[in-house]
């Protein structure tokens, strides 16, 4: 059957206003509130109470729509109609279709889901968050880093290698500046003379470092000049080390972040209620799980097609709203 939409929406305005069923069928999730009563539909009734906890959860600029009589009697003509019509949706047996039980378990669930994990939400404290923080300290306290390619020419101190090492970096330092692509003649000069064979193969990329793993791998003074450079396809001058002549050029730089636990405690709260929200409904479904036999049939499951229950194309077009 295909439904009039456009005459559907115009009878159950209502649920766009949010509202529910208010018949004497209540539902656990909507339990009748008492008072007096403003209309009554058929057997059902409609209290002041629940009139005035539909318009609460109006939008402020919608309820400000609703303060004269007229506009309160519109109001309430809305959730009349809706009532008619669950009556009638009950009075066809509706309650019964497995679209709409489909649809009431979906809510359930989440209701169930809400209940389970509301508790949990309250239990996060300062001491947690603290806790969190300083275990996973480097996630929120990151250094500068930089990233650099080195050339380096192995020369002992104090060798003539060391002398020869210093000239012919000065040489390849020019040669590569000379022309207007320095990245590109950085990357050949280390391929073809770099003595590193850590990182020959990759155009002498140490990738990101903090320069204090910098002053572990090369020294203080390599480190030093590291830092130095400022611009994407710098150079250094030549620097000396135990290991011989390096060569440096910039890649890229890092700026360093560091958030205080207070700025980052938002965020960490959110983090760990969360996880715990869902670590609280894992152990319902576990538990559940231990008291409910669950049997699942491999045979069967194999022979599941997921496209079984899709609707031809031309069957979804005919059921589109007119």
């Amino acid at each position: 059957m295909v439904w009039n939409f456009r005459w559907v929406g115009m009878a159950v305005v209502g649920l766009s206003l949010g509202v529910s069923g208010c018949g004497k069928e209540k539902s656990a999730a909507t339990p009748s509130v008492e008072g007096p009563v403003v209309a009554h539909v058929g057997d059902a009734k409609i209290t002041q109470a629940e009139l005035e906890a539909k318009l609460a959860e109006q939008p402020a600029f919608v309820r400000a729509r609703y303060d004269t009589p007229e506009k309160k009697k519109e109001f309430l003509d809305n959730l009349v109609r809706f009532e008619l019509l669950v009556q009638e949706a009950r009075r066809r047996g509706l309650e019964s279709d497995p679209e709409v039980r489909s649809m009431l378990e979906k809510v359930m669930v989440q209701h169930l889901v809400k209940a389970q994990t509301e508790a949990v939400d309250a239990a996060v404290s300062d001491a947690d968050a603290r806790a969190y923080y300083d275990a996973h300290l480097s996630e929120f306290v990151k250094p500068e880093r930089v990233r650099v390619s080195q050339l380096l020419l192995k020369a002992p101190k104090g060798s003539p290698e060391r002398q020869k090492a210093l000239t012919q970096a000065v040489k390849l330092a020019a040669e590569a500046q000379r022309g207007g692509d320095v990245l590109r003649a950085f990357d050949t000069a280390v391929r073809a003379h770099s003595q590193d064979t850590a990182t020959q193969a990759q155009g002498g990329d140490l990738g990101f470092r903090t320069r204090e793993e910098l002053t572990v791998a090369g020294g203080e003074a390599l480190a030093e000049s590291a830092w130095g450079l400022k611009t994407v396809g710098q150079l250094t001058a030549p620097i000396e080390s135990d290991a011989g002549v390096h060569l440096l050029m910039l890649q890229a730089r890092q700026l360093g972040n560091e958030q205080t636990f207070e700025q980052a405690k938002p965020r960490i709260l959110q983090r760990l209620g969360a996880e715990r929200r869902a670590k609280a409904l894992d152990t319902l479904v576990e538990k559940l799980r231990a008291q409910t036999k669950v049997e699942v049939d491999e045979g069967v499951l194999a022979k599941v097609n997921p496209e079984a229950g899709v609707k031809p194309a031309a069957d979804q077009a005919g059921a589109q709203p007119r």
